[in-house]
């Protein structure tokens, strides 16, 4: 385990956005301890909740020392979307904790990354980015928020409120205004490998799989990255 390196897991036990298909709160649950199980031996965590389950009352959640629970408030703004509520809930967390970690993984609660040690290490050893995340050059300009790695002092200059500008509604999400707050700045780039995740999408409530096409991307990606770090292709 290291200090040096925190994990920030973001859940919404019981679901307060719109486009959200996933919404058996009772699977939900199951899900985020699955997850606190498997990254806790890592790193420290800090899991921030922002929904009406009473998750301070819920013992499970409680079973490992390093693994700190913060309870926020259902967000108003519900209609926005869930990157809107999860932002909004990453800044209250920043601007409220106590001993703020210097660099963070975030990760979506209920993602497993099945290579997450190979994602740990590269975050842990690295002192020249301030932003890992992963990015492609086309057809969607966007960065995918599910997981990435910050420095809590760029995460101040360039994310905070980010999530006002988000409206999902409008087809205005985090992942596009993320995308466009980076693209002037150069200390970010993708993972050395693309990450492999396994989950439930919220949005579509279909399992998103490790297949074969997505190792063959793994695969051609971890070359690419030798002579290519800011975006993947493909």
């Amino acid at each position: 385990m290291d200090y040096n390196l925190s994990i920030v897991l973001t859940a919404t036990i019981i679901p307060n956005a719109i486009q959200v298909e996933h919404t058996d709160f009772q699977r939900r649950r199951e899900e985020y301890l699955r997850a606190i199980e498997y990254y806790h031996e890592f790193a420290t965590i800090y899991f921030l909740e922002n929904s009406s389950y009473d998750i301070m009352a819920d013992k499970d959640f409680f079973q490992f020392k390093n693994v700190h629970i913060r309870k926020f408030p259902i967000s108003s703004n519900y209609h926005k979307g869930k990157g809107y509520q999860e932002f909004e809930m990453l800044d209250g967390w920043f601007n409220t904790e106590i001993s703020l970690p210097a660099r963070w993984i975030k990760i979506t609660g209920r993602y497993i990354v099945v290579n997450f040690s190979d994602i740990f290490q590269d975050c842990l050893n690295n002192n020249r980015f301030s932003l890992i995340i992963e990015q492609r050059i086309s057809p969607s300009k966007i960065a995918h928020t599910d997981l990435f790695f910050v420095e809590s002092s760029y995460y101040r200059n360039f994310f905070l409120g980010a999530y006002q500008y988000c409206d999902d509604s409008n087809d205005k999400f985090i992942e596009h205004v993320i995308r466009e707050r980076i693209q002037k700045l150069d200390c970010f780039r993708t993972f050395k490998a693309m990450p492999l995740i396994s989950c439930i999408c919220g949005s579509t409530g279909k399992l998103r799989a490790i297949n074969f096409r997505k190792m063959l991307k793994y695969q051609i990606n971890k070359l690419i990255f030798i002579i290519y770090k800011k975006y993947r292709f493909i």
